[in-house]
């Protein structure tokens, strides 16, 4: 029982943890901004980002709130070994069936949520592009993949744990590494499964972009365009592939923002690849990934903590939800150390683009990025430290008018 108990007050606060991030985002809205940002937001568009703030805060509480009930309910009433027990057919029949039953359950009980963010608070705001058509498709997709994927990595570590003991344990961490590198090779596949994407088609654009490329000698496998639109009107970008980089402009840049913001955007994302920051980052997630999943192997080795929860013996897909309920301030420790590490890469970036001569064109684009998506201008540094894998907007833009293009810096010497 006691262990019980433990367990719960851990996921309790977990979920307190959080609720204080948010009160101290909170304590900084009514600070005065940054000077760097100040032109952002016009006296409309600023009241129209405290309105969607409260309104997106006052919904995520509410969500957190049934979130916590209902997993609170099904583990004080031991509702996932009632269900798992009441299947005596095959091990590994029942394994999927009771995959399948709490995977539909959190699906079903997100639909609602999910539709309200989405139809209600993003319509609201003008940012849905989505229909109810694209949005049930990417549910189901969504779901299939999760399911697939949660069957693969569990019935593998079962099959492992249960042939070698832990000696399996450490052949999971392996493979557990080589199947997200086998995820990150094939990122796009799995990207093409829920968007559309068109290589950029010929013009000053392209050439602009081709040009950046061959002065520095990096691979670019394709310059795409995604159909970010047909769900929002938000902007992004992103650059992926080890070797070989593959560039991804979202449709709304291309379409609403001006060639020489683009490639300013552009320049940040080649910043990326020319530092090899893809590869520098893969060395610290498989060391997270390892020391998760020798945490996974201490539950496993003490089928008390399952059997506390009505369980017979060992659970594979409890201990996964046991590991997630104990591992929460290791997790927010490495979430610490990861976006540190990230934030620096995003700095290299920009300082790319500044250094080539874009530094003011990207200025542009982050605050134009920010206006149009209502980012929030001056978080608390804690919950930056803690949660955001880029720096400010402020903290870039004062960091990119400090560099100085490549040109200057050779007239200078």
């Amino acid at each position: 029982m006691i262990i019980k108990i433990i367990l719960l007050i851990s996921y309790i606060l977990e979920n307190v943890f959080d609720f204080v991030l948010v009160k101290l985002n909170d304590s900084y809205v009514k600070k005065p901004l940054p000077e760097s940002v100040k032109d952002v937001y016009d006296e409309e568009k600023y009241n129209k980002w405290i309105n969607y703030r409260n309104d997106t805060k006052k919904f995520s509480a509410i969500q957190t709130l049934v979130s916590a009930g209902v997993t609170l309910g099904l583990l004080i009433f031991n509702v996932h070994s009632l269900v798992f027990n009441f299947f005596t057919i095959n091990r590994y029949v029942s394994y999927l069936i009771f995959i399948l039953i709490f995977s539909l359950l959190g699906t079903i009980i997100s639909i609602p949520f999910d539709y309200y963010q989405n139809f209600v608070i993003e319509e609201k705001y003008g940012f849905n592009k989505s229909s109810v058509k694209t949005f049930i498709i990417d549910i189901i997709k969504s779901f299939v993949i999760d399911f697939v994927l949660s069957i693969i990595l569990l019935l593998g570590i079962m099959f492992l744990y249960e042939k070698l003991g832990n000696y399996g344990i450490l052949l999971a961490c392996v493979a557990v590494i080589l199947f997200n590198l086998f995820m990150a090779i094939f990122s796009m596949t799995f990207l093409r499964i829920f968007n559309k994407f068109t290589p950029l088609e010929e013009g000053e654009l392209r050439d602009e972009l081709t040009k950046l490329c061959d002065k520095y000698n990096v691979k670019i496998k394709q310059i795409y365009v995604m159909d970010a639109s047909k769900r929002t009107t938000r902007a992004n970008a992103f650059c992926t592939g080890f070797s070989k980089k593959t560039i991804s402009l979202d449709d709304n840049l291309v379409n609403n923002y001006s060639t020489d913001k683009i490639v300013a955007v552009f320049a940040h994302e080649f910043g990326h690849a020319k530092h090899k920051h893809n590869a520098k980052t893969v060395w610290f997630a498989f060391f997270r990934i390892i020391i998760l999943i020798l945490a996974l192997g201490v539950i496993l080795n003490f089928p008390q903590i399952c059997e506390a929860f009505g369980f017979r013996e060992v659970n594979y897909y409890f201990a996964f939800t046991i590991l997630s309920m104990i591992s929460w301030p290791l997790s927010r420790l490495f979430d610490l150390i990861s976006n540190k590490i990230s934030r620096t890469f995003e700095y290299q970036a920009d300082a790319f683009a500044a250094k080539e001569g874009y530094g003011e064109p990207l200025v542009g684009a982050l605050k134009q990025l920010s206006k149009d998506s209502l980012s929030n201008l001056n978080p608390h540094p804690f919950v930056v430290a803690l949660e955001h894998s880029h720096p400010t907007l402020a903290q870039r833009i004062d960091a990119i008018r400090a560099k100085k293009p490549a040109d200057s810096e050779a007239g200078a010497s």
